[in-house]
């Protein structure tokens, strides 16, 4: 019987371990953009619709990861990132949803605190972007050793994940964070290559600097902003 110490056989986690990558890329795609995909949704009483969806983000993120993590046969180390990236990403998370709230209320002195901006728009985001990476981290970690197929739908997905990524590194005003990030997924998949997973993280990381990069650069130029936020442009 397989033990998270022990890494599994590559060919008895194959199949799994792609479902359970599909369901975590979906979970990111969906739960990372859950306030603007599920806006239209309107209001509850004084709160909004897409704040109650987006408390299932955690557990739809950090529960298909752990699967992988199960399915890959992960090590200590990998775990050990893991739990870190966890709590990171479920504390950021949490501050950001509340201060978000508060944010949303009709009142715009209190809605246009600073105070309120500094844990919705700064302190939240950083951790739990940083949570994300940590838990993104854990699962190359995990399947560097195993062999799964990568064909065109996984790396359409995975280009998918990136815009994500992106999207939430430029309109959660932390894009030097995310090039940061960005560039070790790609350091991490030059290295780690001819593994199927070093395939995903070259596509992650290598897009996701192309079009992080790209949307400074034609903002520099365009009219000297830096790293302009959608919200800014009026766009969201």
């Amino acid at each position: 019987m397989t033990t998270i110490d022990t890494p599994a056989p590559a060919t008895a986690t194959t199949p799994h371990v792609r479902g359970w990558l599909g369901w975590f890329a979906l979970a990111v795609i969906v739960g990372m953009q859950a306030g603007t995909i599920f806006k239209p949704l309107g209001t509850l009483g004084e709160t909004r619709v897409a704040d109650w969806v987006d408390l299932l983000t955690p557990y739809a993120v950090l529960g298909t990861a752990a699967m992988v993590l199960l399915r890959a046969g992960a090590d200590r180390t990998a775990w050990t990132v893991y739990w870190i990236g966890v709590i990171s990403f479920t504390l950021g998370h949490g501050l950001h949803l509340a201060a978000n709230s508060v944010s949303n209320v009709a009142d715009e002195r209190v809605a246009k605190a600073d105070i309120v901006h500094l844990w919705d728009e700064v302190v939240s985001h950083w951790i739990w972007y940083v949570g994300l990476f940590l838990v993104i981290v854990a699962m190359a970690l995990a399947l560097r050793d195993v062999a799964f197929r990568v064909g065109v739908v996984d790396l359409v997905v995975a280009a998918l994940v990136t815009v994500t990524l992106v999207n939430n590194y430029i309109e959660g005003g932390t894009p030097w964070l995310g090039l940061v990030l960005l560039g070790v997924l790609l350091v991490a998949g030059l290295r780690w290559r001819p593994a199927p997973v070093a395939n995903l993280l070259l596509l992650v990381g290598g897009l996701g600097l192309l079009l992080l990069v790209g949307w400074g650069a034609y903002w520099a130029i365009a009219d000297g902003s830096v790293f302009p936020e959608f919200s800014e442009l009026g766009w969201i």
